[in-house]
Parts: structure tokens; sequence; C-alpha cells
């Protein structure tokens, strides 16, 4: 059975058609670039990295406490990149410092723990498993060398599970990252040059994290890996049967992706007597034509630990459907709830899941960034 389809007596629900809140609009609380947000108490707890500083705020919206600013020393932040629930309390990630700020139930700075530093890459923090931490560690770049023409650029994703105590990795493991394709060009000199849009149906690692577990997988897969806080795996397999990619779809996100590359302006960035910018432009064209329609879906695209305790799973979007569905799975892999969603709302991100609402990162009608929670609905 189709792990996404409703199922006889299933209990399936769906978010409202309009937002119970909105963060963002009022202009004594505006939002910069929002890193994340969770559900905290009876309100929510937003990161706010251009202002740098933590927002606690109410379920009706209003602003009970904010921590954080910009600076170096403790609970100041340089580039505050994350948020999570943490036992009573919160956890920051501060990418720049490598540090992770434990904050209490008020929002109160209490200490913080600095991780390793590993050079020029992104890192991101997952979330709190009792007393460790998540973190995922993307490379940069292109990988090594290879013939000139299309050739695929997966670098691979990292995690690490960390103890809140002393920093100290408890856990590594590796997963093939987001698969991409690069037309790579010599450059005259023995280098090369790279170019490419994702690949259409790509593949990606992706993690989750509830209060006790973190979940691991890469969604070409149909196995997700569990983890304890320190590190003991147990395998959880599922068995989602992979569509056909419909020829009308191939050709739907081709034309999609071709259209966005043919608006591009020219641009006047010029290097080594070359238009950098149009060059580029049609080096991705050319590209496209050469690119792989791979004949089924991935198994699912993204997951999500949820307030609610449950580990939330997102089918891979249709762009000829008109909903998308999310299926919430409790510790024991008992499948408990359905959330459908409509795919024409401007949700850019889910970024947590309660008991009855959904908290998400969306854009404005002037493209601002804005935080808001729908509730659940039969």
């Amino acid at each position: 059975m189709d792990l996404f389809s409703p199922w006889p007596g299933d209990e399936s629900f769906q978010i409202a058609s309009e937002p119970s809140l909105v963060v963002g609009l009022d202009e004594s609380l505006p939002l910069g670039w929002v890193s994340g947000a969770v559900f905290f108490g009876d309100g929510i707890a937003i990161a706010d990295g251009q202002a740098y500083e933590v927002l606690i705020l109410d379920a009706a919206g209003r602003l009970l406490a904010r921590h954080g600013r910009n600076g170096e020393g403790p609970g100041e932040y340089k580039y505050l990149a994350g948020i999570a629930r943490h036992a009573d309390g919160l956890i920051t990630w501060d990418a720049y410092h490598f540090r992770v700020t434990r904050l209490d139930a008020s929002g109160r700075y209490v200490g913080e723990t600095k991780l390793k530093t590993r050079g020029y890459v992104r890192i991101e923090m997952a979330g709190a498993i009792g007393n460790s931490v998540l973190h995922e560690i993307w490379q940069s770049g292109f990988r090594g060398v290879g013939a000139v023409g299309p050739v695929e650029a997966r670098q691979p994703v990292a995690y690490e599970i960390a103890r809140l105590s002393d920093g100290e990795v408890v856990f590594e493991d590796t997963r093939p990252g987001e698969e991409k394709w690069a037309a790579r060009e010599s450059d005259g000199t023995g280098g090369y040059v790279h170019g490419g849009p994702p690949v259409i149906f790509g593949r990606t690692a992706v993690s989750a994290v509830t209060d006790r577990y973190a979940y691991l997988a890469t969604t070409d897969s149909i196995t997700i890996t569990r983890y304890d806080e320190a590190g003991t795996a147990v395998e959880v397999s599922f068995e989602q049967p992979r569509e056909s990619v419909e020829e009308a779809w191939v050709r739907f996100v081709r034309d999609t992706m071709r259209a966005r590359l043919e608006s591009r302006g020219p641009g006047q960035l010029v290097i080594g007597g070359r238009n950098f910018v149009e060059d580029i432009t049609e080096f991705r064209l050319g590209l496209l034509e050469d690119l792989p329609a791979r004949p089924t879906l991935p198994a699912f695209s993204a997951m999500k630990g949820g307030a609610d305790g449950l580990l939330w799973i997102r089918e891979y979007p249709d762009p000829f459907q008109d909903q998308v569905a999310w299926v919430g799975f409790n510790e024991a892999w008992e499948r408990k709830k359905r959330l459908a969603m409509p795919a024409s709302l401007r949700i850019l991100d889910i970024l947590d899941i309660s008991v009855d609402q959904v908290l998400v990162r969306a854009k404005g009608a002037f493209d601002e960034t804005l935080i808001e929670v729908y509730p659940i609905e039969r």
C-alpha cells in the first residue's frame, strides 16, 4: 500500500486554508533572515539571523522575550544559523563560532558548548537528542576532476552527534548529498569551469530529530536508520512503491528550468574578456538538454521531527497534483496521522508540527519572510 495515500480508517487531516498567526507583517516586530523556528511552550521561538537574536512569542504573537545580539561573547552571535528545543529550554547554533548556546524556558542564557572548527564547510544543526546534538556538515564545490562535458557532482553530507556537555563527537556517518549535474569546461590552464542546475528528480541526504532519536536517510532509498544520542543504530525500513515519471512531468520540469535560465539578463560580469553571466547561462542551457530524467521518483522528499514526538515523512511532490502529504509515525513505526497540505500555498519550509498546528516559513506579497501557524483540521 502506498505510504502516503489515505488508508481505510486512517486519521487523515489537512491544514486550514488560512493561518491563525502571522509573524513578520507588523512593523513593530519585523523579521530579517529567519534561520529557524519551533513551537515552544504555548507559543513559538524564532531565530532571526539578521538581527542576531531569538524571539519568544506567545500563542497570540505577543513578544515575551528576546535574547542575543551581534558579538563574540557569551549569548552573542556572529551567524545565528539554527534553533531547536532542548529539555525545558532551547539551544541555538552559531555557525561562525561553531558554538551551541543553551537557553532556559524563559529564553535566558544558561551556557554554551564549542565544537571543533571544520574549515570552510556549511554546518547546520538538525536538532537535540537528549543531551546531544545532531549536525549536518555539507561540503562545498565539486569533487575531483573529470572529462569535459556533463558530470555528476554529488558532494557527501557528513553527520555528527556531539555531546552538549563537552562537544565530544560520539558518532559520525556520511551520506550522498544533493544530486547535481555540472558541465565541465577546460579553462585552458589545466583547471575546469563548472556550471549546472540541480538534476531533475534529484536525490539527497535528509535527516530528522525527535526528543529521543536522530533519523538519517537518503531519498533514493527506502531505508531509514535511527540512532540514539550515543550513536547506536537501529535499521528501520518501509516499502514505498516507486512511482513512474510521466513524460509530461519531465517536459514540465525541463521547460520550467529553461524559462528561468532564459529570463535572466546577460549581466555585466566580465572575467578574462568574457561575459561570465552570459556564458554560464548558455553553459547551463546546453547542459539541460543532456540532464538525465530518472524513470521513477524518489521514495520521499523530506523528514521532520515534530513537537508532537512523531517522525514526519513528506512524499515527493508531483507538480501536477494540488496537494502534498506528510505522514507521521511514532517510535514503534506505527502510522499515526496523515496531513495534507495545498501545493498552492506560498510555504517555503515546514519548520515544526504539533498535535494541532503546523509552523511554516512563508513568503509575503512583497517577498518578505513570514512565520505562520496553521491549525490542523479534519
